[in-house]
């Protein structure tokens, strides 16, 4: 009778489990529907709208510097020093003419530096075969002529060969035809700078494949454009804002604020947002399949029983131990009596891991630290004895101010030893406690030795190291390259830092005489597993490195610059 009402509820909350999830299921489904269409709509609208706002802008920034480049080719080919020089051409000495055509090529020269849509300009008189330029003046026979004809078609923008011109005639007498060619007397021409022109209608697409382009008043001839395209061959799409070319669709858009020199139209590619909308769907689609799935799967556990005692222990206490909660035991009862067995074998196994690791972590704490108290014995006496005959010796001389500096890095560099707790420490910290040291000793060598101690650069403050892995470098160089140095001798001493990939590299160099077969030695040595008395600390702190970043080689040794020894630390960013 109990196992048939255990069974009916398990019916009736199945039942009313199952219709939640359902309800829930749709809900989700039909919220998701209908926040994709209204985000849809409404970035689709933001981004017509910043799009027409950027070409209008770029419509009427590029209308005013060819109206500008236009009115300064009106005015350069009215010039009086234009209609001087061929009044005067024929009856005037080379001086003279020289001069005026000198200062005609002035001229060119301050309209082409005058705009960065000029590239160059120049000014025929077609009776005297003479072209004028920035770079001289050439003589030429019917080049004016055909140049003219050939680009009569358009007065305001001309194209030819892939170049774009604005031509000016100055005409003989305006009541004849402007194109005769007795009736020119001047050209001037303005080439326009085409490659920053087709820049400028690229960096106002929004995505690669748009298309945006430059045409004729009369939509005959394509100035500019950022795709090679013929305007006639465009085709109405299905809605009248827009285009198909090469049978994609484009949205097409145009500017308001072109003028009289263009018109700057704009195809945005439809097919980035059709595979943006694409992937909503399928997303959508996919969530609802996650959604049934996993009711499906979760009441098809449900049905299985999947809280039996067996498997909820089970699952817990190996979560737990996967967290390295080694302490963890299964509780023992009446009501488990089934799987006793089982639960004593895993308490057992468990038991035993949680032994042999602490022995394992205790005896490396115990090494560590073993290490760590050598250190601090070799740093502290000598160090002590000299740093305090270095006061002596400054208080007597009278110096002040280095006194006190010696006296606060003394004091930073004892408390950071002896008071700070801790095995680990920040970079910023170990960095500051061995720049203390290098000063002491800067004073105590004074003359001897030139420390080269930067700063850590802020972003690398918060790594976090083992304690004492930079001072022993820079001890050391004091303990063998100073006690080995010449008289009257300098040593170098540089401490530098130097970001690669995913590490940071602490160099500790100095000046010296380290020859190839001295290198390979400590190569050799810092290898070897037995303890080497004289790299004691280039063995120690490789030993911590190695255990803290777990990496098999986080300290080289190479020949310096400088001439001595490299240290390099590899810290992980």
């Amino acid at each position: 009778m109990e196992m048939k009402r255990e069974s009916d509820f398990v019916r009736y909350l199945f039942k009313w489990l199952l219709l939640i999830f359902t309800v829930f299921a749709v809900v989700s489904i039909c919220f998701n529907l209908v926040t994709y269409m209204r985000e849809k709509q409404y970035y689709s609208r933001i981004i017509e709208q910043e799009q027409q706002e950027r070409i209008n802008y770029l419509s009427r920034n590029i209308n005013e510097e060819l109206t500008n480049l236009k009115i300064t080719a009106n005015m350069a080919v009215k010039e009086e020093i234009v209609q001087d020089l061929y009044c005067r051409y024929d009856y005037v000495n080379s001086y003279e003419r020289s001069k005026l055509m000198e200062a005609i090529r002035k001229r060119c020269m301050e309209i082409d530096n005058l705009n960065s849509f000029v590239s160059s300009s120049w000014l025929y008189l077609p009776e005297k075969n003479l072209k004028i330029g920035r770079d001289g003046y050439d003589f030429v026979e019917e080049e004016a002529y055909a140049f003219v004809l050939e680009n009569k078609e358009n007065e305001l923008i001309s194209i030819k060969d892939g170049k774009a011109y604005i031509i000016e005639i100055l005409n003989k007498n305006y009541l004849l035809d402007k194109w005769s060619r007795d009736n020119i007397l001047s050209i001037f021409v303005i080439e326009l700078n085409t490659g920053l022109i087709r820049q400028e209608l690229q960096f106002a697409k929004m995505m690669d494949d748009d298309v945006l382009f430059m045409i004729s008043p009369d939509n005959a001839t394509v100035y500019f454009s950022t795709r090679d395209i013929i305007y006639q061959n465009l085709k109405q799409g299905e809605k009248p804002n827009k285009l198909l070319l090469d049978g994609e669709e484009y949205l097409f858009m145009s500017s308001h604020d072109d003028g009289h020199f263009f018109g700057l139209y704009y195809m945005q590619d439809q097919s980035f947002l059709h595979l943006i909308q694409n992937k909503m769907i399928t997303s959508i689609l996919l969530f609802a399949g996650i959604i049934v799935l996993t009711i499906l799967l979760a009441f098809a556990l449900f049905y299985r029983r999947v809280f039996r005692p067996l498997e909820v222990l089970l699952v817990d206490a190996f979560a737990q131990i996967k967290k390295s909660n080694l302490s963890y035991r299964i509780p023992v009862t009446e009501k488990n009596r089934v799987f006793t067995n089982l639960y004593q074998n895993f308490n057992y196994m468990a038991e035993r891991i949680d032994t042999l690791v602490s022995r394992e972590l205790k005896q490396e704490i115990l090494v560590n630290q073993a290490n760590f108290k050598h250190l601090q014995a070799q740093i502290n006496p000598h160090f002590m004895y000299n740093s305090y005959f270095l006061l002596y010796r400054m208080i007597k001389s009278g110096d002040k101010e280095g006194s006190l500096l010696v006296c606060e890095n003394l004091g930073r560099f004892f408390k950071y030893i002896n008071r700070d707790s801790g095995e680990n420490k920040s970079l910023e910290d170990e960095i500051s406690h061995a720049r203390s040291y290098a000063i002491i000793q800067g004073y105590r060598y004074k003359g001897i030795i030139h420390v080269d101690f930067p700063e850590l650069p802020v972003r690398y403050h918060y790594i976090e190291v083992p304690r004492l892995i930079i001072q022993p470098l820079i001890e050391n160089v004091f303990k063998y390259v100073v006690s080995e140095m010449e008289e009257e001798e300098e040593i170098c001493l540089r401490v530098s830092y130097e970001e690669k990939g995913e590490e940071l590299l602490i160099h500790v160099e100095n000046s010296g005489k380290l020859d190839a077969e001295q290198l390979e030695i400590i190569r050799k040595k810092l290898k070897d597993t037995e303890e080497n008395s004289d790299i004691t600390a280039l063995m120690n702190i490789n030993a911590r490195l190695q255990v803290f970043f777990k990496k098999e080689k986080p300290l080289d040794v190479n020949r310096s610059l400088l001439g001595g020894l490299r240290v390099t630390l590899h810290v992980n960013l």
